[in-house]
């Protein structure tokens, strides 16, 4: 009995210190670990950069500011009148005394007066509104201040009544446009209608209307080339 009890107490023993052994070899690794925990830390923060607070500007609220100003009234308006009276009065002239009063004043003689020289002679002067330049090409008379020329009755040749409207008893009118010169005399005929084409009609009437002569028209009191409408009637007797 007293064997087996021994063995048993060596056995809790044993027990005790594997277990007291494991305790001790436990507590090294949470130390060991704790200090690499604590180290790991230091140096984190080491390392780490916080703001520097000592630069922060802290925004202020913004306060309204009244300026008060002295009141400063304009300066009085002076009229145009009161200046020029005022500018009269300091201009005034004061008159000088005579140094020398009882001595007699001496003779001015007056200035003699400038005469203009006399106009020249063998120039000729234009009274009025000068006269415009004449036109360089025909107008269109009784347009504006263009007059209309007029016929002479005495030169007014009748147109030969063509044959073949004869025959066919067909009477017409033919319209044309023509200059009539500063002398009168008939320029530049065309024909602008006729009632009775390719009958003999254009023909005669240009044939006969080349020999009438007329009174040119005018403007501002002078002949000028014009153009002017003509018609010649046809009619059978």
């Amino acid at each position: 009995m007293k064997a087996k009890s021994l063995r048993l107490d060596d056995k809790v023993r044993a027990e005790n210190e594997l277990i007291l052994t494991m305790a001790h070899t436990e507590d090294r690794k949470i130390i060991r670990w704790s200090l690499v925990g604590a180290f790991l830390l230091h140096v984190v923060f080491l390392v780490a950069h916080y703001p520097d607070f000592k630069d922060a500007v802290i925004p202020q609220k913004q306060q309204n500011v009244i300026v008060v100003k002295k009141y400063v009234p304009p300066p009085p308006k002076i009229e145009r009148r009161e200046v020029a009276v005022r500018k009269k009065q300091l201009t005034r002239k004061v008159p000088i005394p005579d140094p020398t009063p009882d001595e007699p004043e001496p003779i001015r003689e007056p200035e003699p007066e400038v005469e203009d020289a006399p106009l020249p002679t063998d120039v000729e002067f234009l009274i009025g509104t000068p006269e415009p330049p004449a036109p360089s090409g025909p107008l269109l008379a009784g347009l504006g201040d263009v007059s209309n020329p007029v016929l002479i009755q005495e030169t007014k040749l009748e147109p030969e009544y063509p044959e073949l409207a004869r025959v066919a008893r067909l009477e017409g009118n033919v319209i044309l446009q023509a200059v009539i010169r500063t002398d009168g005399s008939v320029a530049q005929i065309e024909v602008l209608r006729s009632n009775r084409p390719n009958m003999g009609f254009e023909e005669s009437a240009i044939a006969a209307v080349q020999h009438w002569r007329y009174e040119p028209a005018q403007q501002n009191g002078r002949p000028v080339e014009v153009y002017f409408t003509v018609i010649v009637e046809f009619t059978l007797h």
